[in-house]
């Protein structure tokens, strides 16, 4: 385990952040409704108003019941105008942040009499941020904490983390972000970590030959990112 320097982070650009993880989880949590209110239609258990509302004990999705889960975002950096690039490619000492998506399924399912955001109201939270450097092979480790309400949060919640640039010196630092998210009340048997992060940087292809890609989810892919001696 190694002690970084801390990375200097202003009140603006953790604002900007903020607002970026607003924004971003509003998108989500509409996505996440339409397909709720698809799914609870089917079974019948829709609202006058087409709002999901889970039925106690009643199975409303079909197939793999996902209950608890995380996801993260590349690095985002908010130096200069939008759209802010690069964020995976960072000069030492610049503030950058990572965004982890938390969220707690409120339809039961498969082995679920009680919908997850039922069960989980009122309990306690912890995301851990594992960044290995590859290029040392050391580790860094951050945390953030918290509680849900009474019923947890449908709408996918947020951590956001500031990221450490240390100087690597003459070599450029590989970096490695994995994220875990457990629930810290005894009994509970509630962990996952992130297989998906939102990769925010368009790559137009080696030497501009396809193929590119646009900023766009990822799966079981490494999220990496290099910190350099600028």
């Amino acid at each position: 385990m190694t002690v970084t320097e801390p990375t200097t982070t202003t009140d603006t650009e953790l604002a900007k952040a903020t607002k970026w993880a607003e924004d971003y989880r509003t998108r989500l949590a509409k996505a996440a409704n339409d397909r709720l209110n698809e799914l609870a239609s089917q079974n019948g258990s829709a609202t006058a108003n087409d709002t999901f509302r889970p039925e106690i004990g009643e199975p409303t999705v079909d197939g793999t019941y996902v209950a608890f889960d995380i996801a993260a975002t590349s690095p985002l950096q908010f130096t200069g105008l939008p759209p802010y690039q690069p964020s995976k490619v960072i000069a030492a000492g610049e503030p950058a942040f990572l965004v982890a998506f938390l969220w707690v399924n409120p339809a039961t399912g498969p082995g679920f009499v009680v919908p997850p955001s039922v069960q989980l109201g009122g309990r306690g939270w912890r995301v851990t941020l594992d960044l290995a450097n590859i290029t040392t092979m050391t580790a860094t480790k951050l945390v953030e904490t918290g509680t849900f309400g009474p019923v947890a949060d449908a709408a996918p919640g947020f951590a956001i983390f500031s990221l450490p640039t240390p100087n690597p010196g003459l070599d450029p630092d590989l970096y490695e972000a994995n994220l875990t998210f457990d629930i810290t009340d005894p009994a509970q048997p509630y962990a996952a970590f992130a297989t998906n992060f939102f990769d925010v940087d368009a790559d137009p292809g080696f030497l501009f030959v396809p193929p590119g890609s646009s900023p766009q989810w990822r799966n079981d892919a490494p999220n990496r990112y290099l910190v350099y001696n600028k």
